[in-house]
């Protein structure tokens, strides 16, 4: 990157920083649900828009898609999640949110702040480059359901298929003012399973004439446990979780079934596949081991909220991270070891688009503060902010074309 063009970033940035800190309050007052992100989108699109960003709205639900074309070149896409989380806040902050039950514990209000500010600076320096911006606000990140909602409605077909995606996300566990990535798998795949382990009810003082679906559930989870202990490879990353366990209405009633919701977190799809194959396994096992009649079989059922492993681009990565480095300073770009949680990011590299994604510092004091999905998630704004809308400008330079009359 030229001198010239990164003091223009720098200054760009520093001049809009007071109205970006202001921008990221408002959205952290007023979130929104996954699938309800009406007044979010509005103002996602009006702030593009007003930075000269073509938009358009209501793709894949509350979806927003800003599209800046700028001569030939290539497509990149600048990808920001909208939704927020039904969390009581509990933060105590002037600009907490106004909305009893719902709260942007996710830091996805930074997310859309920092796209915002790239889509301003690099409007701002269009001598710089050459090619065609995508912005886009997705909704409902949390329910897993976003990415793939607006692709199927036109994400890729009705507007400019890009070459490469870029994203940042709130990163709590890293220091303010740097940013942590990695090449190959960054995050985990999820699956989630609702799980009917059934019996024969009766009453409490007659256990005898019942096959207690509750003490089956109970043996049930602990049996599940062993998938991770004794049968996935040591070396691979597994992770299952039963939570939620709802059964039974009354102290001396023994229920017909007991509900479960349970998720799987995993790396590599045969690791996914080996898991499933095993819940499905050990819970018809310990049913058939309690005596429960075979037409009252567990019912496993895996829902709708998969998500694949986020895999972002090795070549891509080091190219994005060089450009960050740049504009951040040495060293401030670090790279992390792959992480549990899951994104559905992951999607648009499924439909083949090469992903880099970056996790910025929101530490505050040099310590971990909340994590993320707390009702006491506060994370450091000014820095991260800066530095997330500089990773965003310098990744999407280091990606599209540069014009001629820059270039040299």
């Amino acid at each position: 990157m030229r001198e010239e063009v990164r003091t223009e970033i720098d200054d760009l940035v520093s001049r809009k920083l007071p109205a970006l800190v202001a921008l990221y309050q408002d959205f952290h007052a007023e979130p929104e649900l996954s699938g309800e992100e009406v007044q979010t989108a509005e103002q996602l699109a009006a702030e593009l828009e007003a930075a000269g960003i073509s938009v358009t709205s209501e793709i894949g639900g509350h979806g927003v898609v800003g599209v800046l074309e700028n001569g030939p070149g290539p497509v990149v896409m600048l990808r920001a999640d909208m939704d927020a989380l039904p969390v009581q806040e509990e933060t105590g902050l002037p600009y907490a949110s106004r909305r009893p039950g719902v709260m942007h514990a996710c830091g996805h209000d930074l997310n859309m702040t920092a796209l915002v500010g790239a889509a301003g600076v690099l409007a701002g320096i269009r001598k710089a480059w050459s090619g065609t911006l995508l912005f886009v606000g997705q909704p409902a990140e949390e329910t897993v359901a976003g990415a793939r909602a607006m692709l199927r409605d036109g994400l890729f077909t009705r507007f400019p298929r890009p070459s490469c995606a870029v994203a940042v996300h709130a990163g709590p566990d890293i220091p303010s003012g740097s940013v942590g990535t990695r090449s190959g798998v960054l995050s985990a795949g999820g699956e989630s399973i609702d799980l009917v382990v059934r019996g024969l009810g009766g009453h409490a003082a007659h256990p005898d004439q019942a096959r207690d679906p509750v003490v089956i559930a109970a043996e049930t989870i602990l049996a599940l446990q062993t998938l991770r202990s004794r049968e996935i490879d040591p070396n691979e990353f597994f992770v299952l979780t039963v939570a939620a366990v709802h059964g039974g209405s009354k102290h001396n009633t023994i229920p017909d079934e007991v509900t479960m919701k349970v998720n799987l977190r995993y790396h590599h799809s045969a690791v996914r596949d080996q898991g499933l194959e095993g819940v499905r396994r050990i819970t018809t096992g310990v049913a058939r081991a309690a005596g429960v009649p075979e037409d009252l079989m567990p019912v496993v059922t895996v829902i709708d909220e998969s998500v694949p492993p986020l895999v972002t681009d090795a070549g891509l990565t080091d190219r994005c991270v060089a450009a960050a480095e740049e504009i951040l300073g040495e060293g401030k770009v670090i790279e992390i070891p792959p992480i549990s949680g899951s994104e559905d990011f992951a999607v648009y590299g499924q439909e083949g688009v090469p992903l880099v994604y970056f996790r910025v510092g929101t530490m505050v004091g040099g310590k971990p503060g909340p994590y993320l999905h707390s009702s006491h998630f506060a994370p450091e704004q000014t820095n991260a902010i800066k530095s997330a809308t500089l990773t965003l400008v310098a990744s999407a330079l280091a990606c599209v074309g540069k014009d001629q009359e820059s270039s040299g």
